[in-house]
């Protein structure tokens, strides 16, 4: 398949090699200079080149919008109309920043929205699906679980079932367990779970720093329930 990576940064590199490995055609844009994916260029060879947003969006069948969201607006303004009809895979959080460069969660935005549901609004055209949103980059790679007894799960939100289908196999080429969570206002859940999960990292593991270790699984019983006479 041919992707067009958007951003090309912690998460959208990762990506990008998984989904070399599984000998899709790619096409890598940074949202600023793109000498720094250089190192990665050179390591995908003939598997990736390089192109600006705009050709990374006119390129790909599927489109990864890893894009940093106070940039999103310049983002999507770049692509124009190229990513009309086509299979949009949006990462973001809603993540602002101060003056002093500490990100913070945008509550008041998330009482009402997602990113994804302002994504599609923006580009209503786009087949919007959310995806890889909950872990950290340096975990958004198989093999960081080589030990673990499950894959972690990539769960999705979308209005467009046929592009769900294709972001699931895209999903396990990405050595990950795909889940649907539904239509693209579920974005606004899966959201509020990253929110959860810096908690679960401050208070549980001591620091959000440990983030970065954290996955989510969903563990179906096996056998099965045990079920007992209820109790009233």
């Amino acid at each position: 398949m041919k992707i067009g990576i958007l951003n090309t940064g912690n998460i959208g590199s990762r990506l990008a090699r998984a989904w070399a490995t599984a000998n899709h055609q790619l096409v890598l844009a940074k949202d600023g200079e793109d000498r720094k994916i250089s190192p990665l260029l050179a390591e995908l060879a003939d598997d990736a080149r390089l192109g600006t947003i705009k050709q990374a969006a006119d390129f790909g069948e599927a489109v990864l919008f890893s894009v940093y969201w106070p940039r999103v607006d310049a983002v999507i303004d770049a692509v124009g109309n190229a990513l009309d009809g086509k299979i949009v895979i949006e990462t973001m959080n809603p993540l602002g920043v101060t003056g002093d460069f500490e990100h913070f969660h945008d509550h008041a935005f998330m009482r009402d929205s997602s990113t994804a549901e302002y994504l599609q609004k923006r580009l209503p055209a786009a087949r919007v699906v959310k995806a890889f949103s909950l872990m950290a980059a340096p975990v958004l790679e198989a093999a960081a679980w080589a030990s673990s007894p499950s894959r972690p799960n990539v769960f999705y939100a979308t209005d467009d079932p046929e592009a769900g289908q294709v972001v699931r196999k895209l999903i396990d080429d990405a050595g990950f367990a795909p889940v649907n969570a539904g239509p693209l206002k579920a974005a606004r859940q899966l959201e509020q779970l990253g929110v959860l999960l810096h908690h679960i990292a401050r208070h549980e593991y001591g620091g959000d720093a440990d983030l970065i270790r954290m996955g989510l699984s969903v563990v179906l019983a096996d056998p099965g329930p045990i079920v007992r006479e209820r109790i009233v």
